[in-house]
């Protein structure tokens, strides 16, 4: 039995790994959906199936073990590569190169192999896999091709909320950078157009989710489904329910309790559906930030309810 396939994509802080604890809590069938790998690509940047093509022909057996080789080196980025690196995903490189060396070498094939690597030796009765890397929002039509019954799972957010989650997180990691902390006068310094940057490109992003949104909820009505964050979080039941309608799958309470919701207001924090997520950016952004969102996107914010 071939396994069922559900990709979350999104932008970032529009709660994909909220989506991923709901779903894997599905005591139907069994879940695996990998954290990102960023096979088909990343915002501007080529994705890893790119960097395989540089390599060479994976027809040759030789390229094949050099990617292998690339993947366990730690030549990618994302949390699946930076996972199997550390073991976690359990399957090591000579068994790695063997599963891909017995694929048709198609881009197809080896990420239907990285999936499954996921699952480890899960290969019997009726499995789920999929892919949480956010940016594939971009390649559905990719994913649509390869995977013709997938379901694609959109998260949308309120993107002043995205954009208040953004900036906190940037400046949290500029503060504590394991590599090289800057001098507070450096932090004080790039701040402003480090923050000028997040604001262009979550304006332009959000903006660009909305018509892609509209775009693949035409194109594809069986396969797409739209999750807002505020509506999984406001009411929980009713969301969860269609969400699962629209899987084909049963419904459980325990998808009522996932485990965690990443917050970059509270590191590590184990919150679940936490209502003070739909306010507590308010705290955070800038009122000018606010006016400079709602004038590009009044029209759309106004669609989605996030002003009247």
């Amino acid at each position: 039995m071939k396994p069922d396939y559900i990709f979350i994509v999104g932008l970032p802080r529009t709660g994909t790994k909220l989506m991923v604890d709901v779903v894997q809590s599905c005591r139907e069938k069994r879940c695996y959906i990998t954290p990102e790998n960023f096979f088909l690509g990343r915002v501007l940047r080529p994705g890893v199936r790119h960097k395989m093509r540089r390599i060479g022909d994976m027809a040759v057996d030789d390229h094949v073990c050099e990617f292998v080789r690339k993947m366990y080196a730690g030549d990618y980025f994302g949390v699946y590569w930076w996972e199997l690196v550390d073991g976690k995903i359990g399957i090591d490189q000579e068994t790695m190169t063997q599963r891909l060396l017995a694929t048709d070498r198609s881009d197809k094939a080896i990420y239907e192999q990285l999936l499954q690597a996921y699952a480890g030796d899960d290969r019997d009765g009726s499995i789920i896999l999929g892919d949480k890397s956010g940016p594939h929002l971009y390649h559905v039509p990719t994913l649509m091709e390869w995977f013709p019954e997938a379901k694609i799972v959109h998260t949308l957010r309120d993107p002043r909320a995205i954009l208040a989650s953004e900036l906190k997180k940037s400046q949290r990691l500029l503060q504590t950078s394991k590599k090289r902390k800057p001098s507070p006068y450096l932090v004080k310094l790039l701040k402003p157009f480090l923050s000028l940057i997040i604001i262009l490109y979550i304006t332009i992003a959000w903006l660009y989710a909305v018509k892609l949104h509209y775009k693949y909820s035409k194109r594809y009505p069986q396969n797409y489904y739209l999750s807002k964050f505020e509506d999984l979080v406001t009411n929980p039941e009713k969301s969860v329910r269609a969400l699962c309608q629209f899987l084909e799958i049963e419904f459980h309470p325990a998808m009522l309790s996932p485990a965690q919701i990443d917050s970059s207001y509270a590191a590590g924090r184990e919150s679940g559906f936490d209502s003070e997520t739909l306010s507590r950016w308010k705290e955070h952004l800038n009122p000018w930030m606010s006016s400079w969102l709602i004038f590009w996107g009044k029209k759309y914010l106004q669609e989605f309810g996030y002003i009247h």
